[in-house]
């Protein structure tokens, strides 16, 4: 069988098969279909400081050959992740990425801060969800609020972070 490894940002992946942010939330629901250690890594549903409702129904539509979706980053907040969540993911057998996400950098950094004193395995910054009405979508249109906003967080962290970037 092919060596499929792979180092990511320093991070090392079994393979480069990563289940993107959002789409899978915590793993839970798609381990019930197959073993998550299948995976070279998982980047969580994307986590803010404090548990957010999301966006009212409906946050779903349909259209010819794609969904569009506007969940607007419901999540039980970092402290949440960190207790319930991680440890399980944890004992997956696979990279376990966290993404988050703020409105301000000092909720990047906060987030960062509390991450970094676990064993999540890396963190990915979303700077990039255009369905919020504040937050990271302004740091990831602009390169110097970008720049500005992943060195903070660089600087408050431990473990490798990498960012998700508007197209």
């Amino acid at each position: 069988m092919a060596d499929l490894h792979v180092t990511v940002a320093g991070g090392d992946f079994s393979n480069p098969l990563i289940a993107a942010s959002g789409t899978f939330g915590f793993g839970r629901e798609y381990n019930e279909f197959y073993p998550l250690s299948t995976l070279g890594g998982i980047s969580s549903k994307g986590i803010t400081l404090k548990e957010r409702l999301g966006n009212p129904p409906p946050r779903i539509a349909e259209a010819p050959g794609c969904m569009l979706n506007a969940i607007g980053l419901q999540n039980p907040g970092v402290d949440y992740f960190i207790e319930h969540d991680l440890p399980w993911l944890k004992e997956q057998g696979t990279v376990v990425i966290a993404n988050i996400a703020g409105n301000t950098p000092e909720e990047y950094c906060a987030m960062a801060e509390k991450l970094s004193d676990t064993n999540v395995d890396m963190l990915e910054m979303n700077i990039s969800c255009p369905n919020v009405r504040h937050g990271g979508i302004a740091f990831g249109t602009d390169p110097d609020a970008a720049a500005s906003v992943i060195r903070a967080v660089k600087d408050a962290v431990r473990k490798p972070v990498i960012a998700k970037l508007s197209p």
